[in-house]
Parts: structure tokens; C-alpha cells; sequence
């Protein structure tokens, strides 16, 4: 194999694939993401890398409902608890319009407060 079409590894640093999973069901989403430094070593073999459901998902649950993402306080960093609400209760619970996403960050314990978990 000629030397241009090899991957070469960082010494320190190398290169920490994991596959992304969706972050309502759990299942790859046959995407491979490749990590930095940060997670030499201890890179997941699977992770939820985005927000973003699979198409199943989307199908399933957000074409009638909002997936609320809870997040840390004050970022859009998620802490893992999500739940999908019908579009008619987000605009009763919330009192604004459907995002076009129909993806929405909340903050941390808000789940609690609306007695849903």
C-alpha cells in the first residue's frame, strides 16, 4: 500500500471511533464518529452523538409529537433523559408554537415539575 493512502495515527492522540446510536430508541444509526483526544482510551463503542432521532423515530414518534431533551443547566449539553410529548400537549404545557424540528432543550428537573417521569 502506497504511503498516500494510508492512515496515519497520532502517537498521543490517535483516533477513537464509536458509533452513534439514537437517542430514543438506543439503535446504531450507522453513523461512525470519529473522537479526539479527549477520549483516548475510553472512547464508548456506542454513544448518542446527536439530538437528531433516527428516521424510524422521526417517523414514528415525531410526526405527531416534540421530543423534549433535558439539558444541563444553562447549555444545550443533554443529560440523557428524554421524552416525546404529543404536539398538542407541548403547546399546552408550554404555551408557545411547535418547533419546526419538532425537537425542544429543556432544562434540567423540568421533567419532574410536569410530573412525566
Amino acid at each position: 500500500m502506497s504511503k498516500s493512502k494510508s492512515i496515519k495515527l497520532h502517537k498521543e492522540h490517535g483516533l477513537n471511533p464509536t458509533l452513534s446510536v439514537c437517542i430514543i430508541c438506543g439503535k446504531d444509526t450507522e453513523e461512525i464518529v470519529l473522537l479526539g483526544a479527549a477520549y483516548k482510551g475510553k472512547a464508548p463503542m456506542h454513544m448518542v452523538t446527536s439530538v437528531e432521532p433516527c428516521k424510524e423515530c422521526r417517523e414514528k414518534y415525531l410526526s405527531k409529537g416534540v421530543l423534549l431533551v433535558e439539558t444541563l443547566e444553562e447549555s444545550r449539553v443533554p443529560t440523557g433523559r428524554v421524552m416525546v410529548v404529543t404536539k398538542e400537549g407541548f403547546s399546552i404545557l408550554f404555551n408557545v408554537e411547535v418547533p419546526r424540528s419538532s425537537i425542544a432543550y429543556i432544562q434540567l428537573g423540568l421533567l419532574e415539575k410536569i410530573g412525566m417521569v
